[in-house]
């Protein structure tokens, strides 16, 4: 802003040398109206308006009229010489909300010593003063006591003493704040206080403080030394906070702990805690007598270091995984003694949780449990040896009944009439299909079901003995099973309906296979057999017979009896369709 001097105002480009890269705003003002003959950019940026509409014009036209108490103390300044100084007076320099500034007036004076103008300084304290305000919000919310003490120690200032600990203001200062301390905690705050002074090191300090309504509540005591920027101590800067509640917590937690530890100690079981990450930090008096170790041997593997090699390589998977999801864990192992047994306990492990949900240890427990893995062990070889038996009574059953059928089969072979002799035939057929049945049962692995590929295999072998030369073909899914109790009568039906096929007459030099098929549909059993001659009904007695033999055994199982044609148009089939499991 050029400028020629007037009426005795120095050179306004000296001060522009100065002032134009200054943050504080600079003005020169002349005469009783205040003429504004320079501002620098600080001054302009904070006006919102161009140097040329505030040259040479009264600076009380740039400001409203609830700022008039600055124009008085610049009237004051052009009349009297005598600089003046405000602290955050509101000023509304580029309109609304107002700002607060600190303010320096000093007087330009001409030849002669008048006074020719005013050199007003502002500097923006608005976000001073807002980070003040936090600052005493922070102060209310956490409900500190602020307080400045004195290289030495001597207490300062303590603006909320009273306000807190009820006690008369004057108590802050010197040792006199010892009063507000809870006489069991004042030996120990004043220690401190001692040994920080003597080191200049940071002071802390828990203790009870007293409070305005008689109480008592807990407080921490933090106070840093300041220093200017030769390393001089200044003073110490300190503050009490609350801290009641984390102490509640802390005494909670605590008498949470030893109980937990009393129940622990009591438990007829092994006890043992580990942190969130598998660390163990406690075991009960049990789990050392039985196990031999302490803390300092289970450091490395944790708590599956007693456990037996075979079982803690089983365990540690899983055990893992508990700890990275979270979840309960519960397995059976082998604890080994001191005195080298190793008893099979239950391992159960639960993790315990913060109030934000994060884990803060884990806690376990072992219960000897040999005496039921020995029940379960004598029980396994109790089932062993059943079905030991049961699989000889089986074999034996097959022998007996293939030996009946041998001697049917003889006797037959000796009968002169037609008649008798196929009687005699079909019963062997029929002793040999049960006899067949018990092979295949004495095949399966548990002795309660049995495969369908195997009694099908077994019959068309029986069948092959009776009629060498024939061709019987099978087809079964080698899972699909039958339970035992339907497995026989089955068989018998197979068998009528194979012995009836084989008895068929075929033209000479035609070969046609007898199928018998076994297969899952629609959740249904369904069992056929296929050949080319009629299978059902017939004239014949003994065929007669045996219709009436498959149909009651039919009931028995309840199996539907359907009779048709096979996938060959020329082909007879009867098929039977039951539930898989028992009704």
């Amino acid at each position: 802003m050029p400028e020629e001097c007037r009426s005795g105002l120095p050179d306004i480009e000296c001060i522009r040398g100065f002032a134009e890269e200054s943050p504080m705003s600079v003005v020169v003002l002349e005469g009783p109206a205040h003429l504004l003959r320079y501002a620098n950019r600080a001054f302009l940026a904070a006006t919102g308006r161009a140097e040329a509409a505030l040259r040479d014009q009264p600076l009380a036209a740039t400001l409203p009229e609830r700022d008039l108490a600055l124009l008085t103390m610049l009237d004051e300044v052009r009349a009297t010489g005598t600089a003046r100084r405000a602290e955050a007076i509101p000023l509304q320099l580029g309109g609304p909300p107002a700002r607060r500034w600190d303010a320096e007036l000093s007087a330009i004076r001409a030849g002669g010593g008048r006074v020719a103008g005013v050199l007003l300084l502002l500097r923006d304290v608005t976000e001073r003063e807002a980070q003040a305000e936090r600052y005493r919000t922070l102060v209310e919310v956490n409900s500190l006591a602020v307080w400045i003490a004195a290289p030495d120690g001597t207490l300062l200032e303590n603006a909320n003493w009273a306000e807190v600990t009820g006690l008369a203001p004057g108590t802050a200062g010197g040792p006199s704040w010892l009063e507000a301390v809870h006489p069991e905690d004042r030996a120990q705050a004043a220690a401190r206080w001692l040994q920080a002074i003597e080191s200049g090191e940071v002071y802390e300090a828990e203790y009870r403080l007293r409070r305005a309504d008689g109480g008592w509540r807990w407080s921490a005591a933090r106070a840093v030394l300041r220093r200017d920027e030769t390393g001089r101590i200044l003073e110490w800067v300190g503050a009490n906070a609350d801290i009641e509640a984390r102490r509640q917590a802390e005494q909670a937690l605590r008498a949470s702990e030893d109980r937990f530890r009393t129940l622990a100690e009591a438990m007829p079981h092994l006890v043992w805690q580990t942190d969130a990450a598998g660390r163990v930090e406690y075991v009960n008096r049990r789990w050392r007598a039985l196990t031999g170790l302490g803390l300092a041997a289970l450091a490395e593997e944790g708590w599956l270091a007693a456990l037996h090699p075979e079982d803690a390589a089983r365990l540690a998977p899983g055990w893992a995984a508990a700890l990275a999801e979270g979840g309960a864990y519960d397995a059976d192992a082998r604890i080994r003694t001191a005195e080298g047994g190793a008893p099979w306990h239950r391992v159960r492990a639960a993790s315990v949780r913060d109030a934000a949900g994060r884990i803060r240890h884990w806690v376990g427990t072992c219960t000897d449990v040999e005496e039921r893995h020995q029940a379960e062990a004598r029980l396994r070889e109790a089932l062993a040896m059943q079905e030991q038996l049961l699989r000889e009574a089986e074999h034996r059953i097959k022998n007996s009944l293939q030996l009946v059928a041998a001697l049917l089969r003889l006797q037959s072979g000796r009968m002169p009439e037609p008649a008798a002799r196929e009687a005699l035939e079909a019963a062997t057929a029929r002793v040999q299909a049960v006899a067949e049945a018990h092979r295949a049962l004495q095949l399966s692995p548990d002795l309660r079901s049995v495969r369908l590929t195997d009694m099908l295999r077994e019959l068309a072998a029986g069948a092959s003995v009776q009629q060498p030369g024939c061709d019987i073909r099978i087809a079964a899914p080698e899972a699909l099973a039958l339970d035992a109790e339907r497995a026989i009568p089955l068989a018998l039906i197979l068998s009528e309906l194979v012995t009836d096929a084989l008895r068929r007459e075929r033209p000479a030099g035609v070969t046609h296979p007898i199928w018998l098929e076994a297969r899952q549909e629609a959740g249904r059993l369904e069992v056929s057999v296929a050949d080319g001659g009629r299978l059902m009904p017939s004239d014949h007695a003994a065929d007669r017979m045996g219709e009436t033999v498959i149909r009651a055994l039919a009931r028995q199982i309840d199996a539907e009896l359907v009779v048709g044609e096979g996938p060959d148009s020329e082909d007879r089939q009867v098929t039977l369709r039951m539930r898989l499991q028992p009704g």
